[in-house]
């Protein structure tokens, strides 16, 4: 397929600059036994429903239930984005909340390779997260992170810090609008003073259900305002997609990609962003304001080893592919995130680019 080779030519020349911010997590991931057989054998809930059946029918009253720990791991959208990034070879800068209670960063973020900057603003955040077959739940401490302020950043960082951070970066990621009470003004902050024009702004807005219509509606009108001097790409999963979606009066249907371009293109032009973006665990779909719709088919995984990370590991990939402008097309950008997201969901990391060869060669 002409598209892996383009794929991998670019990456093999990698360019652009990509800086991510400013979540910081580390993720307790834990799986829930449903039946233990013996003091070393049990079984797990495999999937979501039938863990939630078990709730729903105690009814009221306690609960307790065995929990089997699977790792203790970075997480969110920067570490979790950027470890994508950083494995596909380019040149990435993460800011943060990395430290540990005490200080000093958490060795959690000590994995990254020696070319990856790293600037840390705060404590990180604790996030439990319980794994299943089909999906996770996950439950973010954001008390710290909720109230990160622009004299918080500048205060953490100098002005020479933010500018190395920023200053240079083709593409700057942000993550997540529903856990940032000051998101609007750090990223106007951000733009006025440090970003470049023309740069890319790429949000993930994690679970827009946290926040009301209006907040939605009042940052995605500030995004257009600045899609005029830095194009703006907002990337969502199909839960996310399907809430924006009914704000325009369209549905979204995360298992019908057949459905996926019909009105995807009507609600990017209606938000007024160069790009609007979605993963599910079936297809990307994706409308650029120059290139059109494209939707490109994923490699659905029934079993897969971790799931927690999967849509900013899409994140990553998609970001590598638009950092070098004139580079990647919209369908290979997208066929780059599933299967940067597809490799990590598999084998429980983020793909190299020899990984990432070989998981394009299956598609």
């Amino acid at each position: 397929m002409k598209e892996i080779s383009r794929i991998i030519n670019y990456f093999e020349n990698p360019k652009g600059r990509i800086t991510l911010g400013i979540d910081g997590f580390v993720d307790e991931v834990w799986q829930i036994v449903s039946v233990r057989t013996s003091p070393t054998d049990y079984v797990l809930y495999e999937k979501m429903q039938d863990f939630a059946k078990s709730v729903y029918d105690v009814g009221a009253g306690g609960y307790a239930n065995e929990i089997i720990r699977k790792r203790r791991s970075h997480g969110g959208f920067t570490a979790h984005s950027g470890e994508a990034v950083d494995n596909l070879g380019m040149d990435v800068t993460l800011v943060g909340m990395f430290d540990k209670e005490g200080g000093g960063i958490d060795p959690v973020y000590e994995t990254f390779s020696p070319h990856c900057k790293v600037y840390s603003v705060g404590t990180t955040a604790i996030c439990p997260a319980y794994e299943f077959a089909d999906g996770k739940i996950l439950f973010p401490y954001v008390a710290g992170i909720a109230g990160l302020s622009w004299k918080q950043l500048t205060d953490a960082l100098t002005h020479d810090a933010l500018e190395a951070a920023y200053g240079n970066a083709t593409v700057m990621g942000l993550g997540y609008w529903s856990l940032l009470d000051n998101f609007n003004d750090l990223i106007v902050k951000l733009c006025e003073n440090y970003i470049k024009p023309g740069a890319r702004l790429f949000f993930d807005f994690a679970d827009v259900r946290k926040r009301d219509e209006q907040a939605l509606l009042d940052t995605l009108k500030l995004l257009s305002a600045l899609n005029k001097i830095n194009p703006v790409t907002l990337s969502l999963n199909e839960h996310e997609c399907g809430i924006l979606f009914s704000h325009f009066g369209k549905a979204f249907d995360w298992k019908k990609p057949e459905l996926a371009d019909r009105d995807i293109e009507y609600v990017r032009s209606q938000v007024g962003l160069d790009e609007v973006i979605v993963h599910t665990p079936y297809f990307a779909a994706g409308a650029s304001a120059a290139e059109g719709v494209a939707v490109v088919l994923q490699r659905y995984c029934e079993s897969p080893k971790v799931t927690t990370g999967a849509g900013d590991n899409f994140n990553g990939g998609y970001m590598s592919a638009i950092a070098n402008k004139g580079g990647l097309h919209l369908k290979e950008r997208l066929l780059v995130g599933n299967a940067v997201s597809g490799y990590y969901i598999r084998n429980g990391a983020s793909p190299t680019l020899d990984g990432l060869k070989s998981e394009l060669e299956k598609f």
